[in-house]
């Protein structure tokens, strides 16, 4: 009986997981770069590349950005991307301070700290701000994939939708997984 017991237990705790999700790969240039797994019934948007030969001189061509949101009319909004540019955790930390303006208004960092996220040094950031005129939650995540690329991975949304969708978003920061060759 006890047998019986934990193999149908170890499948409702593990089965459940296993179909709980979706793996989406980064990659650019038919290079990988990392993983990570989204609820089944978020909406994923894969972006494009763009072609570095119609970047004016100068001027760096824009990463491609991954997004993802729920399919349940919440806003936020989650990207993922590698700024092939950047090479440190320092330097990707200088990028995204140029980027505020786009992405927050008034950013109130309250919290950060550097961590291990699966195998690879990283930093995170969570703090509210604006968009658009509404109060927002964000949290940035930094991960060194290897000596030459960084990663990086943003939520931004309102302090309800934060709420309601934490478990998911806790879940897919935790599960980027770089992809060694």
């Amino acid at each position: 009986m006890l047998k019986p017991t934990i193999v149908l237990m170890s499948f409702l705790l593990f089965g459940t997981a296993l179909h709980a999700g979706v793996a989406v790969t980064y990659s650019v240039g038919h290079k990988p770069y990392f993983t990570l797994q989204i609820p089944d019934s978020w909406r994923v948007n894969v972006g494009m590349e763009t072609d570095a030969s119609k970047v004016p001189a100068g001027e760096l061509a824009p990463p491609r950005v991954i997004t993802m949101m729920p399919d349940d009319d919440s806003i936020l909004w989650f990207g993922a991307w590698v700024p092939v540019y950047v090479h440190s955790l320092d330097a990707a930390q200088e990028y995204l301070s140029s980027l505020d303006e786009y992405l927050v208004d008034n950013p109130v960092l309250l919290r950060t700290n550097e961590l291990d996220l699966n195998t690879m040094p990283a930093r995170y950031f969570i703090g509210k701000g604006g968009r658009e005129g509404k109060p927002v939650d964000y949290f940035v995540m930094l991960f060194e994939l290897s000596k030459e690329n960084i990663g990086v991975a943003i939520y931004i949304g309102r302090p309800d939708t934060t709420n309601a969708h934490l478990e998911e978003l806790r879940g897919m920061m935790k599960s980027i997984t770089p992809i060694r060759e």
